[in-house]
């Protein structure tokens, strides 16, 4: 058996979904890892090859938002979209608010049991990947390039030991989302030793939340600040330096799983249904330079009773990692949150 790794170069993706959950800024990881199993169950039909997770480089983003006023808050850009119906053409559009943007990213893919060995296939199934990319939409958003797309065996890497440094060659500069769900676990349990009623939510917005202090400016003679004393804010530096970004990670159930039928107006009657809320967690942005083993990068599902959750590495094969979700059972209680 052998192993390979398919890398898609440079894809350039206009008008991309940027909210996930409570967050904003970038595609949730469930998007990029549903990308890679649309791809794998038409690549499976013609070249029976299953790709599994999925690491996501990113190169350049914009989001489409503005300032209404030059200074302040941001805010998306707004769209009337024309009428879908005749009945409708007379009424005026609607403005909508839409969180999209632009985005230029590298995605790798790990593909088991990869027995082409000649290079005219490997040319073919390349051209193929190509193909199929272009006929899907990424985070609901449009492909407009890809630059490339390669395949990476596992004997290149064995024969030079340096696989890693031509994916690094190739994709530089770029950043890859890392799960750090195990620092928000490590901060989470730190803040509960000080204060006993802490929740997960608090140590999520630690990393998450923009933070000021004040410092009151005490006068000569006083020990104590007044009413009257003056005060310096000053910014809450984050629990560990990096760059950490709140993201989703994932699913927790809601409901009973229903039987098939059993609730109306969903996608597909031939399945049963269960009803969901997303969960939290904490990514890092890392740079690719600082990458030295591939399957690190590559996110995987994870599911276990009522969680469904995207992890990295380890944590992909051992237990479920810390996240934040909308409801939780009792044996979850010290790993989760329940007040959101």
């Amino acid at each position: 058996m052998s192993r390979a790794f398919i890398i898609f170069e440079h894809m350039e993706v206009q008008d991309a979904n940027c909210i996930a959950g409570f967050t904003y800024g970038f595609p949730g990881i469930t998007h990029f890892l549903g990308f890679g199993h649309a791809l794998s169950r038409k690549l499976f039909q013609s070249h029976h090859l299953q790709l599994q997770g999925c690491a996501v480089i990113c190169h350049q983003h914009q989001i489409h938002a503005y300032q209404p006023k030059g200074f302040g808050d941001f805010v998306f850009a707004q769209s009337k979209n024309p009428p879908t119906t005749k009945a409708k053409a007379k009424e005026t559009p609607p403005i909508i608010e839409e969180g999209k943007m632009n985005m230029t990213v590298s995605l790798i893919m790990e593909c088991q049991d990869f027995k082409i060995s000649r290079q005219t296939e490997i040319n073919a199934l390349k051209q193929v990947l190509m193909t199929l990319a272009y006929q899907h939409r990424l985070a609901g958003g449009s492909i407009q390039r890809v630059e490339a797309v390669h395949i990476f065996t596992e004997e290149e890497d064995q024969a030079d030991n340096k696989l890693i440094r031509k994916i690094k060659r190739l994709l530089l500069p770029g950043f890859v989302l890392m799960d750090r769900s195990d620092l928000l676990a490590e901060h989470y349990q730190k803040l509960k030793q000080n204060l006993s009623n802490t929740e997960l939510i608090d140590a999520w917005l630690d990393f998450s939340a923009t933070k000021y202090q004040a410092e009151p400016k005490l006068k000569e003679g006083e020990t104590e600040p007044s009413e009257q004393t003056k005060a310096e804010w000053s910014l809450i530096d984050k629990p560990v330096k990096g760059w950490f970004v709140p993201i989703t990670n994932g699913y927790k159930a809601i409901s009973p799983v229903y039987p098939a039928g059993g609730v109306a107006n969903v996608r597909n009657s031939t399945y049963p249904v269960c009803f969901t809320e997303a969960s939290h967690s904490i990514g890092e942005w890392r740079s690719l330079h600082r990458i030295q083993y591939i399957p690190d990068m590559l996110w995987q599902y994870r599911y276990e009773q009522d969680w469904y959750l995207c992890q990295q590495g380890e944590s992909a094969t051992s237990e479920l990692g810390t996240s934040v979700g909308e409801d939780t059972e009792d044996n979850f209680e010290d790993d989760f949150l329940s007040s959101l």
